[in-house]
């Protein structure tokens, strides 16, 4: 199973790229610390209104500060995390020259900020030549995704004719991703698009959207010592929404209220309650004068969890 797309910046403006032929979008949302794609937010509600997968993309730079750069990169795209892939753009571009051993420690150090503050793990964009040319092996061992590109030749493709990888990878076993022509043709828009395939169904790319981890800010709202052990409430806020049935919990100690949430519903939390001796992590939902209810969601020992997060 494979989805087709394709990808868009600047050089797309007044194109409704939802009402193209394909499967996905990706957009350009920034570059560096100071760039923001014009056309990024209509670009990427059309992706998101006609029902498509939708990605975004930060151009890196190695002319400022890589921290800052992903700051930038996350305040843009704020609305679309956990809806959207995120990507990195490895390129060399004016007055950037990245595509060296130096800038892939850059490139992880953006990769590795953007996942501690989100959760997602974003994949990487890059050439086949700069695959095999520099070592990746830091980025694949941490489990970064990669999208590849590689022309053949730069004639016109009308509609989307994906082909096989011209060579082979060398750090990475696979592709999330292949764009495999610049010059590529829709019906309804009259320039060049580059045409993706991504490989794997709607729900692999989905995926990649949503976080492998949850991302606290470490402020601890509230501790509790009780036979179980030492609890601690951290005030991260988010809406989870349970794939089973789970009971529900008071808190401080491991009293069931008789309660449950069923699968699907939704619960607004205001903090995470945590107890390795449990086993679980758990969502707080809500004060009742100083008792606070609570629900796993999810396992300490497999990382599994135990519902989504949105």
């Amino acid at each position: 199973m494979s989805l087709k797309g394709f990808d868009v910046a600047s050089y797309q403006a007044g194109m409704n790229v939802g009402e193209a032929a394909g499967d996905f979008v990706l957009v350009k949302a920034t570059e560096g610390i100071d760039y923001t794609n014009p056309e990024f937010n209509g670009h990427a509600k059309q992706t998101l209104s006609a029902g498509k997968k939708l990605g975004v993309y930060h151009f890196i730079r190695n002319d400022s500060d890589i921290k800052k750069q992903a700051n930038y990169f996350l305040t843009t795209v704020k609305p679309y995390i956990g809806k959207a892939m995120l990507v990195l753009d490895f390129e060399n571009t004016a007055g950037s020259t990245i595509q060296n051993q130096a800038g892939v420690s850059l490139a992880k150090q953006w990769l590795d900020y953007v996942y501690q503050k989100t959760g997602v793990r974003a994949v990487l964009y890059t050439g086949l030549s700069c695959e095999n040319a520099l070592d990746w092996s830091s980025v694949v061992k941490a489990n970064y995704g990669l999208w590849i590109a590689q022309y053949s030749n730069y004639n016109v493709v009308n509609g989307y004719q994906p082909r096989d990888l011209y060579g082979s990878l060398k750090h990475w076993k696979t592709a999330v991703m292949f764009q495999y022509t610049s010059t590529g043709r829709l019906p309804g828009w009259s320039g060049d698009l580059d045409f993706d395939v991504f490989y794997g169904d709607k729900s692999a790319w989905d995926k990649y959207a949503k976080a492998t981890k949850m991302v606290t800010n470490k402020s601890i709202v509230q501790k509790a010592t009780t036979k179980d052990g030492v609890w601690t409430i951290t005030n991260e806020v988010g809406t989870f929404r349970p794939n089973q049935k789970l009971s529900i919990f008071k808190y401080p100690g491991l009293e069931l209220t008789g309660k449950y949430y069923d699968k699907g519903e939704s619960v607004k939390y205001f903090g995470y309650v945590s107890n390795p001796q449990a086993g679980y992590i758990y969502i707080a939902y809500r004060y009742n004068s100083k008792l606070i209810y609570y629900v796993a969601c999810r396992e300490i020992a497999t990382g599994r969890a135990l519902g989504t997060f949105e």
